[in-house]
C-alpha cells in the first residue's frame, strides 16, 4: 500500500474549503441510500438488449463548411475496455452499445433495451446509480467525403458533453472539456485523414453526484444535494421536486460534435448589436463585432465581408502568425449599415418574429452565417443611489455610455411596499451616476421589460428541464414551444441554465418567446455553491459568447433565488458587459425588484391571489396539475392506477407535500358530492379545477396591470410550463404534447386582449396586454341559469388603447336568481366579430370547483360539418349543443385507438356551449397528409359526450356535404361503419356514436 504525504498548505487549503462549503448549513442531500422506498404493485419493467448494429460513421453538412459527425457512434463502460486498442481503426467494438449521440449515457442504455424508460411508474428505480460513478468510452470511426478541402484548417468542434471528457483524434491527445455547458474547440489540421479516422471520447462523471432521494407519500427529499459543488452541470439530475434523480446525471456527449473545414484565418464568436433612436423604431444601426483567429505559423493578410441581405461591406485585416484580432464593422465606418424602415422582432402577442442573416466570408475561404433579430431591449426598475435615494430609472444597457457592471444587487436595501413586504433594491456602483439613465417620477419598485421601447406585459413560464434524459432535437421540442406560443406566454426562464442548447433558444427566437437566462447557482440558504469558480466562470462565458445574437434572450440571471458569491458576481457581471452589453443583469430571481416566489401549492381560497400574491414581477408561482386519463394510462401501470398511491407520488403527487395535493384531491371529490370512483373520474374533474385555479393566477397579475403603486404587476412566470417527464404537478401540458384544463384556463387568461371578472370585487375589466389599440368595442356580460335562460345582462361601448386596461362595469348578481349559474363576459368589435369570450360558474361565491355542476342534466352534444384541409394540415369541426341544459367544460380530443394524436393543436377546448349554440374547433395535425388511419373527433363534457368518424370515407362525405347519402360506395360501406364503428347516420346526413 503507497503512503501519501500531503504537503501543509494542501491540507490547510483543502480544510478551507469545505469549512466554507459546511458553514454554509446548506443541503448535501442523503449520506446513505435511502431506506424507506416507494413500492409499487406492477411487476418490475422486462428489458431486452438489443442486438449491435454496425453503422458506419458519417460526415452531415449542417452549416458553413460545418459538418455533424452523425450515425456511427458506440459506448461502453471503461472499466469494460482496453483503453490503447480503443484508438486504433482495427479495434473490435463488437461488444459496445450503438450509442445516442447527441444523448446522454442513459439515452443510449435505454434505446439499446438495456433498461427499461425511467419515466414509466417505478422503472426509474430498476436502474443502478452507478451509471453516474464510473468512466464511460464513446468512439467512432469515419471518412471524409471527397470534395472535402481539409488542407488549409480544420476544426473538431463539440458543442457540449458532461461532466468532463478527454479528446483523441486518430492516436493523439487533444485535450480536455470540462463542464456541461462550454464547447471544446480543437485544431485538427494535421490530424485528419481521409479514411478510417477514429475519434475516441473518454467522458467523467461529477465529481459529487450525490445520493438520490426517492420521493414517496410523505416527501419529495431535498432539492438537489451535493452536485450542486460541481458548478456546470445538470444539477437537477440529482432529483428535485419535480423530477427523479437520473442515475446518469445526464452525463455524455449531450450536443452534437462537428468538424469545420475553412481557411487560415477563421471567424470565431461574433455578435450583432441592433441600436434603435427610441421611441423612433424607423431606422436601425447596426454594428458587427467579430475575432479573427489566423491559425497558421505566418502572418495572414485577408479581406473580411459581410452581407444582410442587400447590404454588402468589407474591410481589409492583417493577422501576425497565430494571433486573435477583435474587429468592429460600424456605422460611422460603414454608412450602410444603418437600415431603414426594418422589420423588427417582437415577443409573442406583441407583433412578428422576422428573423435577418449575416454572412461573414473571408477571402481564404472561411465562413459564418449568424441569424439575428433587429430589437433593442430596455429596462425600467427602482436603485438605491449613494445619497440613499430611491429613484426609477428607464435605461438600455445598449445605449448606456458606461460599459462596465452598474448595479451592486447582494447589499440588500429594503423598500418597504406594504405593511408585510418590501422589496430589495440594487444599488448604483461606484462611478455610476444616476445622471447616466433616464430618471421617473414612479415610486414603483418593480421591474420592467421593454423591447423596442414598449412595455411587455410578461406571461411566461419555467422551464425546469426540457427532458430528464436531454433528448433536445427541434423535432422533440418544437412542439412545446408551439405550445408555449398558443397558450399565449412570451417569456420562458432557463431555470439554473439546464437548458443551454440552441436549438432551445432558436426556437424561442421563432416563436417569440423571450428568455430570463439563469446561469447554475441555487437557491439562498438551501444548495452549496461551486467549489471551482474558475471553472464556473469559463463556462458562463461561453454561454454569453455563444448564444449572445439570439433576440429572445431578454436577462442573464445569476441563478435561483439566490445571491453570487462575491468573486462570482463580479464574474457574471464582467463577462455580461464585455461579451454582451445589450442586456440586463439581474443579481437575484426574487426579491430585488421583483416579489417573492411562490407559493407553489394549492391556494383553496382564490381571494388570496386578488389580496395578498398579485404584485409586482414574479418569477415563480405554481400548483399542483393532473393531466388527462390519455396522459395518466401511459406512465402509471394499471395496477398502481387506483387508488392513488406511491407510484402516484413518486410522480411528484406528495399526499403530505407542502404542494396541498391533500387540499387539490379533497376539493375534486367534493366537486362530485362524493369521492370519485376511479382515476378516470378523478382526472376528469380535475380539469375542471385545473382551468379556473390557472386562469384565476393570471387573471389576478392582469387586474393591476401597470398600476403606479407598489402593488402594480409587470410580469408573471408560473412554476413551471414544461414538465421534465412524465409529473402530476406544476406544468401547463403533459411531457407527451397533450394540452388539458391547466393549459385552456392559462391560454384564456393570457390572450392579449381579454375580457375578465375580478372575483373579489366584481368589477370586469378589459386588458389589452399589445400593441394594437382598439375602438368601439361592445363588451357584454350575461348571466344565465343552467338551462341556459338569460336571468340578468349588460353592455358598454368602450376604446383602449395599447398596453392598457379599462374597467367596465361591476356585477351584481341579484340574490332571487337561482344558486348555480354561468356569467359570460364578450367582447366584440365593429363588425361583430368576438375578440374575447370568458365564462365563470359561480354559486353564492365563486369557488374553484362549483358545487352541482357535476350533477346538470343531460344534454345532447354533436360534431357536425367535418372539413378536411391537407394542405393546411387541419381538421375543422362544429361542436353543436342540441340539448336543454348547457354544457360545461367542453373538452375536444383527436383520437386513434382511444388514444390522442399527438401533438395536435386545438383552437379551442375547455370551453362552455349553450343549448342550441355551436362552436367551430380547428385542430391542427403536424403531417396530417401522412395520417392514413381511423381517427375520431371526441367531444366531452361533465354532461354528455359525442364523437365523429374521420376515414377515407367520411373525409369523402365531408367534401360532398353529406350529399352522398344515394352513392353505391356510401351504401357499401355503411354496413362497415354501423357495426365496426357503432355509427349512425342521420336523414340528412350526418352521423355520430
Amino acid at each position: 500500500m503507497n503512503n501519501f504525504n500531503f504537503h501543509p498548505l494542501y491540507i490547510f487549503l483543502f480544510s478551507l474549503v469545505f469549512a466554507s462549503a459546511f458553514s454554509q448549513n446548506h443541503n448535501f442531500g442523503l449520506n446513505d441510500v435511502q431506506e424507506s422506498l416507494p413500492i409499487g404493485n406492477a411487476p418490475l419493467a422486462i428489458t431486452n438488449v438489443k442486438e449491435r448494429i454496425v453503422t458506419e460513421g458519417a460526415l452531415t453538412l449542417v452549416q458553413d463548411n460545418e459538418y455533424v459527425i452523425s450515425k456511427g457512434w458506440d459506448m461502453i463502460e471503461a472499466w469494460k475496455a482496453v483503453s490503447k486498442p480503443i484508438l486504433e481503426p482495427s479495434y473490435n467494438v463488437q461488444n459496445w452499445y450503438n450509442a445516442t449521440v447527441p444523448g446522454t449515457v442513459l439515452t443510449t442504455l435505454v434505446d439499446q433495451g438495456v433498461y427499461p424508460d425511467p419515466y414509466i411508474g417505478l422503472n426509474n428505480m430498476q436502474i443502478p446509480d452507478s451509471l453516474c460513478r464510473m468512466n464511460w468510452w464513446y468512439r467512432v470511426k469515419f471518412d471524409v467525403p471527397q470534395g472535402i478541402d481539409k488542407t488549409e484548417h480544420t476544426k473538431l468542434i463539440f458543442n457540449g458533453i458532461n461532466y468532463k471528457a478527454k479528446i483523441w483524434l486518430n492516436g493523439q491527445l487533444l485535450g480536455d472539456i470540462n463542464g456541461a455547458f462550454i464547447r471544446g474547440n480543437f485544431d485538427v489540421t494535421h490530424l485528419l485523414k481521409n479514411k478510417d479516422n477514429v475519434l475516441a471520447v473518454l467522458i467523467f462523471p461529477p465529481n459529487n453526484p450525490g445520493i438520490p432521494h426517492e420521493a414517496n407519500m410523505e416527501h419529495f427529499g431535498p432539492n438537489g444535494g451535493a452536485l450542486c459543488l460541481d458548478g456546470p452541470t445538470f444539477v437537477a439530475t440529482e432529483g428535485w421536486d419535480w423530477m427523479p434523480a437520473m442515475r446518469d446525471r445526464s452525463i455524455g456527449i449531450w450536443q452534437d460534435v462537428r468538424l469545420s473545414f475553412g481557411g487560415a484565418v477563421s471567424i470565431e464568436d461574433t455578435q450583432v448589436i441592433t441600436d434603435l433612436p427610441l421611441p423612433d423604431t424607423s431606422q436601425a444601426r447596426i454594428t458587427i463585432k467579430a475575432t479573427l483567429l489566423n491559425n497558421s505559423d505566418k502572418s495572414q493578410k485577408v479581406r473580411l465581408l459581410g452581407e444582410i441581405g442587400a447590404i454588402k461591406v468589407n474591410r481589409d485585416f492583417s493577422l501576425a502568425a497565430r494571433v486573435r484580432k477583435s474587429i468592429i464593422l460600424s456605422p460611422e465606418s460603414f454608412p450602410q449599415l444603418v437600415m431603414d424602415n426594418p422589420k423588427l422582432w417582437w415577443p409573442n402577442g406583441y407583433g412578428d418574429q422576422p428573423l435577418y442573416h449575416l454572412k461573414l466570408t473571408t477571402d481564404s475561404g472561411s465562413e459564418k452565417t449568424i441569424r439575428f433579430g433587429i430589437r433593442e431591449m430596455s429596462y425600467e426598475l427602482m436603485v438605491d443611489t449613494p445619497q440613499k435615494q430611491d429613484v426609477r430609472i428607464d435605461y438600455s444597457p445598449t445605449d448606456v455610455k458606461i460599459k462596465k457592471p452598474l448595479f451592486v444587487f447582494d447589499k440588500q436595501i429594503l423598500k418597504n411596499v406594504s405593511n408585510n413586504s418590501s422589496v430589495v433594491l440594487p444599488q448604483l456602483r461606484n462611478g455610476v451616476s444616476i445622471s447616466d439613465f433616464n430618471q421617473l417620477s414612479s415610486l414603483n419598485p418593480y421591474l420592467y421589460i421593454k423591447v423596442n421601447g414598449v412595455p411587455i406585459f410578461i406571461k411566461g413560464g419555467n422551464w425546469g428541464m426540457d427532458d430528464a434524459m436531454k433528448r433536445v432535437s427541434r423535432e422533440r421540442l418544437e412542439p412545446y414551444f408551439r405550445l408555449n406560443a398558443e397558450q399565449n406566454f412570451n417569456m420562458a426562464r432557463n431555470w439554473l441554465g439546464q437548458n443551454t442548447e440552441e436549438v432551445f433558444y432558436n426556437l424561442c427566437d421563432e416563436y417569440g418567446i423571450l428568455v430570463w437566462n439563469d446561469f447554475t447557482i441555487s437557491t439562498e440558504d438551501s444548495n452549496l455553491r461551486p467549489l471551482d469558480h474558475k471553472l464556473f466562470l469559463k463556462n458562463a462565458e461561453d454561454i454569453v459568447k455563444r448564444y449572445v445574437n439570439h433576440p429572445s434572450i431578454a436577462i442573464w440571471g445569476c441563478g435561483n433565488e439566490t445571491y453570487a458569491p462575491r468573486n462570482l458576481e463580479e464574474g457574471f457581471q464582467d463577462i455580461v458587459a464585455k461579451n454582451d452589453g445589450t442586456r440586463h443583469y439581474h443579481g437575484q430571481s426574487r426579491y430585488v425588484n421583483l416579489g417573492s416566489s411562490g407559493p407553489w401549492k394549492y391556494i383553496r381560497d382564490y381571494k388570496q391571489y386578488y389580496q395578498n400574491i398579485a404584485a409586482g414581477f414574479n418569477t415563480e408561482l405554481g400548483a399542483p396539475s393532473v393531466p388527462t386519463y390519455g396522459t395518466l394510462k401511459k406512465f402509471i401501470p394499471k395496477e398502481d392506477m387506483w387508488p392513488r398511491g406511491e407510484v402516484w407520488s413518486y410522480h411528484d403527487a406528495i399526499v403530505n407535500g407542502w404542494v396541498g395535493w391533500n387540499e387539490y384531491c379533497e376539493d375534486i371529490d367534493a366537486f362530485g358530492l362524493q369521492p370519485c370512483k376511479n382515476a378516470e373520474e378523478f382526472t376528469q374533474r380535475a380539469q375542471v379545477l385545473n382551468y379556473n385555479l390557472h386562469r384565476i393566477m393570471f387573471e389576478s397579475w392582469n387586474d393591476k396591470m401597470w398600476d403606479d403603486d407598489v402593488n402594480g404587476t409587470s410580469g408573471l412566470l408560473y412554476w413551471m410550463t414544461h414538465p421534465s417527464w412524465y409529473s402530476l404537478l406544476q406544468q401547463t401540458y403533459s411531457w407527451d404534447y397533450k394540452t388539458f384544463g391547466t393549459f385552456y384556463g392559462i391560454k384564456k387568461a393570457c390572450e392579449p386582449l381579454h375580457i375578465q371578472w375580478n372575483l373579489l370585487n366584481h368589477k370586469v375589466k378589459v386588458v389589452n396586454a399589445s400593441s394594437n389599440s382598439y375602438n368601439g368595442l361592445i363588451a357584454e356580460l350575461a348571466l344565465y341559469n343552467v338551462s341556459g335562460k338569460i336571468q340578468l345582462n349588460q353592455s358598454k361601448r368602450i376604446n383602449i388603447k395599447s398596453n392598457e386596461k379599462v374597467d367596465v362595469f361591476i356585477v351584481d348578481i341579484p340574490k332571487s336568481i337561482e344558486n348555480l349559474r354561468m356569467i359570460r363576459f364578450k367582447l366584440t368589435n365593429n363588425e361583430g366579430k368576438v375578440m374575447s369570450i370568458n365564462d365563470y360558474w359561480t354559486n353564492d361565491d365563486y369557488t374553484n370547483m362549483p358545487k352541482g355542476l357535476n350533477n346538470l342534466n343531460k344534454t345532447n352534444l354533436t360534431i357536425e360539418n367535418a372539413l378536411i384541409d391537407k394542405e393546411n394540415n387541419s381538421i375543422k369541426v362544429e361542436v353543436v349543443n342540441n340539448g336543454a341544459t348547457i354544457a360545461p367544460y367542453v373538452e375536444i380530443d383527436l383520437l386513434e385507438n382511444d388514444e390522442s394524436i399527438l401533438p395536435s393543436y386545438y383552437s379551442d377546448s375547455y370551453f362552455n356551449l349553450l343549448p342550441g349554440e355551436k362552436r367551430t374547433i380547428i385542430i391542427e395535425v403536424p403531417n396530417l397528409n401522412e395520417i392514413e388511419r381511423v381517427a375520431v373527433v371526441v367531444a366531452k363534457s361533465l354532461n354528455s359526450q359525442a364523437k365523429f368518424l374521420l376515414n377515407d370515407v367520411s373525409r369523402q362525405v365531408n367534401r360532398l356535404q353529406y350529399k352522398t347519402m344515394k352513392s353505391e360506395r356510401f351504401k357499401e360501406m355503411l354496413p362497415l361503419l354501423s357495426t365496426k364503428f357503432k355509427l349512425k347516420i342521420t336523414q340528412n346526413g350526418k352521423f355520430y356514436y
